[in-house]
């Protein structure tokens, strides 16, 4: 039986609407056709492909526009994923798309995360999946999409000094507490599902050293350095098709790893890098993931994270 005091959102996914789906924009390179998110926004409703906007390089905006004729195209001139979340947010910001949630292009399923209770075992958190809701895909991710900008709403008007965030890689969702709404300032650097306030980011271009790789974290030290903070809506979860090959490895393994965005957080953030730290390494000692040494920031910084209960986020 289901726990429905802590699982509030899952509630929202039958009433979800279009319109509370901020305007979308995705990053894609050399995946015209195979792109699994816009291969299943080929049969999404129409108001919803109106609001999507591929980022592409010049050479294959023709390839682009032939597969996702439905959408619209902003061209970024510069090679990079960290150049292209950036020509997104420039556009956003020219057109005056205040919310826009910014996907990567190898999202498979957005799912809510339900907290559920089972016989003689303890409470277990899994995904509002298809098999469980009985809703299929794609319909699915965009409705789960749907609620999940109407939780980084709230979010924003809960935490004013937020100007981005984002939902959970499922692979580290674990046994996820539902009853909380969002954090901010805690965990790992948002990544591949987005949540921006366009007017609150003030960020528009990134240094150089991380247009290829770690912009991710170049997002979040840029934030931190100006002040503000980021959310986590750990009610909600990504899944990426990892048969792709991907210019970015997920958990490198070489011996060099994610060493280099260190180095390069050392250089272009000089006061905020030195709480980064290798939170995990791989069997050649290279560094796979890279943390944050929040405790250390929060008295430096004479802060606090702060939970939002789901209660009050909806």
């Amino acid at each position: 039986m289901s726990l429905e005091f802590d699982n509030p959102h899952v509630k929202l996914l039958r009433k979800s609407k279009t319109s509370w789906l901020h305007t979308i924009y995705v990053p894609s390179w050399n995946r015209a056709g195979v792109a699994p998110l816009l291969n299943m926004l080929r049969t999404a409703p129409r108001g919803v492909q109106r609001k999507v906007h591929i980022i592409v390089r010049p050479d294959q905006i023709a390839d682009y526009q032939a597969h996702y004729p439905w959408a619209k195209l902003v061209k970024v001139t510069k090679p990079g994923l960290g150049e292209a979340r950036m020509a997104g947010i420039r556009h956003a910001a020219r057109t005056g798309n205040t919310r826009i949630v910014m996907l990567d292009d190898d999202i498979k399923h957005i799912s809510l995360l339900e907290r559920i209770e089972r016989e003689g075992k303890s409470p277990h958190t899994r995904r509002f999946s298809s098999r469980v809701s009985g809703v299929p895909e794609p319909m699915l991710l965009l409705r789960s999409l749907a609620v999940a900008c109407k939780m980084a709403d709230a979010a924003y008007e809960e935490l004013p000094h937020c100007s981005y965030g984002a939902v959970r890689n499922a692979l580290f969702s674990g046994e996820q507490q539902t009853k909380v709404g969002a954090t901010t300032n805690r965990g790992s650097f948002p990544s591949c599902v987005f949540f921006f306030d366009v007017e609150r980011f003030k960020t528009r271009k990134l240094p150089k050293d991380f247009h290829m790789h770690g912009e991710d974290l170049a997002i979040s030290l840029d934030t931190l350095n100006r002040g503000q903070f980021w959310f986590t809506l750990p009610g909600v979860a990504y899944d990426q098709d990892g048969n792709l090959e991907s210019m970015i490895p997920l958990d490198p393994q070489t011996a060099e790893g994610r060493q280099a965005d260190i180095d390069n957080a050392f250089k272009h953030y000089p006061n905020i890098a030195p709480y980064l730290k290798s939170s995990y390494k791989n069997k050649l000692g290279g560094v796979m993931r890279i943390g944050f040494q929040w405790g250390k920031w929060y008295r430096d910084t004479d802060t606090e994270a702060i939970t939002v209960p789901i209660d009050e986020l909806l």
